[in-house]
């Protein structure tokens, strides 16, 4: 009768305790494999797409090495834009991380080249944009300009497909969305 006890009081809950550990550690690790899994899938049809469109590139001399494609670097800050303006972030901004952010769009879209005026007209006012927040200037609105920007780029550009928002503030459309 004592070793049932025993059994009871020590060894189940220790044994439950280890499979809900586990459970939490393989739930962990999975969950964040898909997270960059699904921004890799996101990558690499964005570098795919935009190859195969061959729209823009980055300049043969250019400094750039962290985006393989203009579609990445599109999808990249449509993401950054997300996490730090989405579900009312616009409204607690951090501004020395977008006047960071800002800077580096420009150091990166002048890098930029493309014969697609209407792109180039896209990339002109996106860089008119983050040069108002890298200045310095607190305007929310520029910000949400920039936001929308890299997000209706995003759809033209790479087919990004996870919303229905359009806010149809650029000047280029690609064949398939318009």
């Amino acid at each position: 009768m004592e070793k049932k006890s025993i059994w009871k009081r020590t060894i189940v809950p220790s044994a439950l305790f280890l499979l809900a550990f586990g459970l939490y550690v393989g739930f962990s690790s999975w969950d964040a494999k898909n997270n960059e899994d699904a921004r890799k899938i996101h990558e690499a049809v964005a570098a795919s797409k935009d190859a195969n469109e061959d729209i823009a590139s980055f300049q043969q001399d250019s400094a750039n090495k962290d985006f393989k494609s203009v579609g990445s670097f599109i999808s990249r800050f449509h993401q950054k834009y997300n996490k730090s303006l989405g579900w009312g972030g616009i409204d607690s901004v951090k501004w020395e991380t977008q006047m960071e952010t800002a800077a580096k769009i420009n150091s990166i879209i002048k890098d930029i080249q493309t014969d697609n005026g209407d792109l180039q007209a896209d990339f002109n006012a996106i860089s008119e944009y983050a040069k108002t927040i890298e200045g310095g200037r607190r305007d929310k609105k520029a910000l949400l300009k920039l936001h929308r920007y890299f997000h209706d780029l995003d759809i033209e550009v790479n087919g990004y497909k996870d919303t229905n928002d359009y806010f149809d503030v650029t000047e280029y459309k690609s064949s398939e969305n318009g």
